[in-house]
């Protein structure tokens, strides 16, 4: 801006200007007063009229006290025995640190032959399967064609257009695509079907009945908790001239970030668009807070689905955010101001917790935590607005210093509890198998025109996720079957090798939708 060559210190001026704009509308200084997104700090709350009035109804809906000493005394000890657990660990020689706190790595599971010989025998009995037989085999059983269309179909072909709908919303066909791949309908008739799918009420619904089909099953039970879940973003390539578009920084292609959540027990419970590299936290909040029907009590992200003040948000809100912190930076304890630190620990464990300033504004934390929860606001927009940009404010400070209390008791059972480790290794592992899952089934890029869309995007998520878990709920029955007729001929399967078997394995392949008589099997089904 200083440089004596004016037109490139003006040119300058207009970037940095650029950028003040940009930290100002997402710490919420500038807003736009008709945007959602991007709406002024004081409408991302309840107003304080209504609070007032209904601020206790809000604590008890959210389970809270309403003294931050109630809150903290609890979490204040268990913060104290943490850190007193990992100074024995490193006095042990378990832990090492230096500057830094250093971890073991786990070591890698060793694959049981027993394992191996179960789940060859399980693929051999299941086989290859085409697409549209699983997903007529699936709605047979789920009928989330009728969820679809609102009623119970009157033709083969709203049949056809409904499994047409999110075909070519779940993959990467187009509707002349898919108009070759089922001759009965047209490729407008496709088109029409795309846009009445669209609406994210109807996919969801669907994607959350076969869910529950699936959890329903006997073999679900042993593949892990109910309340334990993941979340983790996926990228799918598109063009560059989509405003959402960013570099994915693995492919080094244009590509949109689709987020999504994945139970323990395997299934999506939900996804949603979302831009690549930005903070996950909020997004990985909304989908546990919006899920109303499955209870999730632990939700394990990776370093880019966390924050301190996330940490504390989601812990108000009911269910704790369980990070794989990548950086050793972050892996530091915190302990209140004038709390003394084992000698052992003293280079990751500092005392600068203001008590203090939690509980002057544990009222108004509270108060963020009740609007997202009745959705007054979206935790996205919220965890936008109380980000690194909004330092200073002290309503965000207090919830970074609540955070960073969390954060240390949640890193002291992860130092030092190895199956708590594991626990959480295994569940985002199998948000990665999901993902790869997905992959198989969108293979081709999103179109611009979806892209350039929120609830195109949105579509294509949700029809994705219900893709994913329609073959994973038919492997899960066809596997449930197959274990039955083992059991009712006396060959008992140990639960702990079944729960070792994932659904998302299989062979699958697209095939042209042709045979109308199955199709009216599972309309008078």
């Amino acid at each position: 801006i200083s440089s004596p060559d004016r037109e490139r210190a003006f040119q300058a001026l207009e970037v940095a200007t650029l950028f003040a704009l940009r930290r100002a509308v997402r710490n919420g200084s500038v807003w736009i007063e008709h945007s959602l997104s991007f709406r002024g700090r004081a409408r991302l709350f309840f107003t304080d009229e209504r609070w007032q009035a209904e601020s206790k109804k809000h604590y008890a809906r959210l389970s809270l006290p309403s003294k931050a000493a109630t809150f903290l005394k609890p979490l204040l000890a268990r913060v104290t025995a943490g850190v007193d657990a990992v100074a024995a660990a490193a006095r042990s020689g378990v832990l090492r640190v230096d500057d830094e706190l250093h971890l073991s790595p786990l070591p890698a599971e060793d694959e049981d032959p027993e394992v191996t010989k179960l789940r060859a025998a399980l693929d051999h009995r299941i086989g290859e399967v085409q697409l549209p037989e699983v997903i007529l085999a699936v709605d047979a059983q789920v009928r989330f064609s009728w969820i679809m269309l609102g009623r119970e179909p009157r033709s083969t072909d709203e049949l056809l257009m409904v499994y047409a709908g999110i075909m070519a919303h779940g993959t990467s066909l187009t509707a002349v695509e898919c108009a070759r791949m089922i001759p009965q309908l047209s490729a407008t008739s496709i088109r029409q079907a795309m846009r009445w799918a669209r609406d994210e009420r109807r996919l969801s619904q669907a994607c959350q009945a076969v869910l529950e089909f699936m959890q329903r099953h006997p073999i679900a039970a042993t593949w892990g908790r109910s309340d334990l879940a993941s979340s983790d973003m996926m990228t799918m390539e598109t063009t560059k001239r989509v405003w959402q578009a960013r570099l994915d920084p693995r492919r080094n292609t244009p590509s949109i970030g689709i987020y999504s959540h994945v139970k323990d027990r395997w299934g999506i419970f939900h996804a949603q668009p979302f831009v690549l590299n930005e903070r996950q936290a909020g997004v990985a909040i909304e989908g546990v807070i919006r899920q109303e029907k499955l209870e999730t009590s632990q939700l394990a992200v990776d370093t880019h689905g966390y924050t301190d003040f996330a940490m504390s948000h989601a812990r108000l809100l009911g269910f704790d955010l369980c990070p794989r912190l990548k950086e050793l930076k972050q892996r530091h304890l915190f302990v209140p101001r004038g709390t003394k630190v084992p000698a052992e620990i003293a280079a990751v464990c500092e005392a600068n917790v203001d008590v203090a300033l939690i509980e002057k504004h544990w009222d108004s934390l509270v108060h963020l935590a009740a609007s997202v929860m009745s959705g007054h606001a979206s935790a996205v927009a919220a965890l936008a607005r109380f980000g690194s940009a909004a330092q200073g404010d002290p309503i965000y400070e207090a919830g970074v210093q609540l955070g960073r209390l969390l954060r240390t008791a949640f890193l002291a059972d992860y130092f030092v509890k190895d199956a708590f480790r594991n626990e959480l290794r295994r569940v985002l592992n199998r948000g990665e198998a999901v993902n790869a899952l997905k992959r198989a089934i969108y293979t081709g890029r999103i179109s611009p025109a979806q892209a350039k869309r929120v609830d195109e995007m949105q579509a294509v998520a949700d029809a994705l996720s219900l893709m994913a878990n329609i073959v994973m709920a038919w492997n899960t029955s066809q596997m449930q079957a197959v274990l039955d007729r083992w059991s009712n001929r006396r060959q008992v399967i140990p639960p702990e090798l079944i729960g070792k078997i994932a659904p998302t394995r299989g062979r699958l392949r697209k095939r042209r939708i042709k045979h109308v008589k199955p199709i009216a099997e599972v309309a008078t089904a």
